[in-house]
């Protein structure tokens, strides 16, 4: 069986202590394989976690294609969107310190957004009816966007900026909250800058930089020591680059190295909804705290019962307002900070209920299901990655391994 480049050491106990098929697990290095092999990616790292351990870990291909430098174990990846649920985790953190209410608008902590204003088709801009909540900035319902829609006015507003280049968090919230929203809040569900106003609301209320907040509460007690919003001189050598797949064919285009990487430069904007990179095995050990119920190594970061709250569905009966992810997959509902499977068979995928997580710009994929004791990351970098159906074809790979 194939595991990886030096990986046989790393694994915790075979697949098969577990109730999984190393056998089957050499279909999931094939189809990932491939992808580099046809020259889709340039690199890949896969990881399944379940019942305590590590049971299969492959990393294929290289860091960057001019250098041919082979990928490791220990590389970084912008993780982009993958910050989501760190973030959120970070916000209920607060909550459970009794900071703020879920229901609470968000006016009440960001004064900007008290009075709102959104666009209405035939009617133009007019004042809000409804209040931004907290909840709202959580699940995606704030009336917020990206710009990525169909070209519409406020699409023109957000997209008239450079929003990723003013200097701080709060310059951009700041900007934001003087701008229509799409839709009355609480109304629909759109992928938005959302969690960047999370971010902020984690500064107003705990008088901490994000960066500096996240560090100190989540990533050094979990021993993430590689997760951060840019990448010190020290480790860019490990930092994998991003590649878009050419328009004439001609294979994979660097779009980010670290040479000429924002992230190797000083950050003061510290994007909540994309702005982190991470590895594998930091990443796994914020999802072993997420399936282990909010705790892990002595450290307890979130209840139980908060971390119920957050994977459930809180999407039930709004509507998708637009925008380039549909909410957010069929047979998905949307939590606080997480999607999460409500209808395995509507799906039409192999996995669980109740199984949660997220993704990123650049293709990175993780999932959390309690239901197998199980934990599931891949990480690749490309822009745009939906083409490659990689992640579709990881999870599938993943679950007709189990044979318990």
């Amino acid at each position: 069986m194939y595991v990886g480049q030096a990986q046989m050491n790393m694994l915790s106990a075979s697949p098969e202590d577990v109730g999984m098929s190393s056998e089957r697990l050499d279909r999931l290095n094939e189809q990932m394989h491939g992808f580099v092999e046809r020259g889709e990616l340039a690199g890949v790292h896969t990881l399944i976690y379940r019942k305590g351990q590590v049971i299969h870990e492959d990393v294929h291909g290289v860091s960057d294609l001019k250098q041919g430098t082979t990928l490791a174990k220990d590389d970084m990846w912008r993780i982009y969107s993958m910050t989501k649920p760190i973030v959120s985790v970070g916000l209920m953190m607060l909550y459970e310190e009794g900071r703020f209410q879920l229901n609470d608008p968000l006016g009440k902590y960001i004064p900007g957004f008290m009075e709102m204003t959104v666009y209405k088709e035939g009617e133009g801009v007019v004042p809000a009816k409804n209040k931004v909540r907290v909840i709202d900035v959580l699940r995606h319902t704030s009336g917020l966007g990206y710009g990525w829609g169909g070209g519409n006015y406020v699409d023109s507003v957000y997209n008239s900026v450079s929003k990723w280049k003013m200097p701080t968090t709060g310059d951009f919230v700041d900007w934001l909250s003087d701008q229509p929203l799409y839709y009355e809040p609480g109304e629909g569900w759109r992928y938005s800058v959302s969690t960047d106003v999370c971010g902020r609301l984690i500064e107003v209320l705990s008088g901490q930089r994000l960066d500096v907040y996240l560090k100190e509460k989540i990533l050094d007690p979990l021993g993430m020591d590689d997760t951060a919003f840019e990448v010190s001189s020290d480790k860019t050598s490990r930092f994998v680059t991003n590649y878009t797949t050419a328009k004439d064919g001609s294979g994979l285009k660097a779009i980010d190295h670290r040479s000429m990487s924002n992230y190797t430069k000083k950050v003061t904007h510290f994007s909540g909804g994309g702005g982190m990179v991470s590895t594998m095995d930091d990443y796994l050990t914020f999802s072993k705290m997420l399936l282990n119920g909010g705790a892990l190594d002595g450290h307890r970061f979130l209840s139980p019962k908060t971390l119920e709250l957050m994977t459930l569905d809180h999407t039930a009966g709004i509507e998708h307002q637009g925008g380039p992810i549909v909410l957010p997959g069929t047979g998905h509902g949307f939590g606080l900070g997480f999607t999460v499977t409500t209808d395995l068979a509507a799906s039409a995928m192999t996995g669980s209920n109740g199984a949660f997580g997220w993704g990123g710009a650049a293709g990175t994929y993780f999932r959390v299901d309690p239901e197998e004791d199980m934990i599931y990351i891949m990480m690749i970098q490309l822009m745009p990655y939906n083409h490659l159906q990689a992640r579709e074809k990881f999870q599938t790979m993943v679950y007709q391994a189990i044979i318990d």
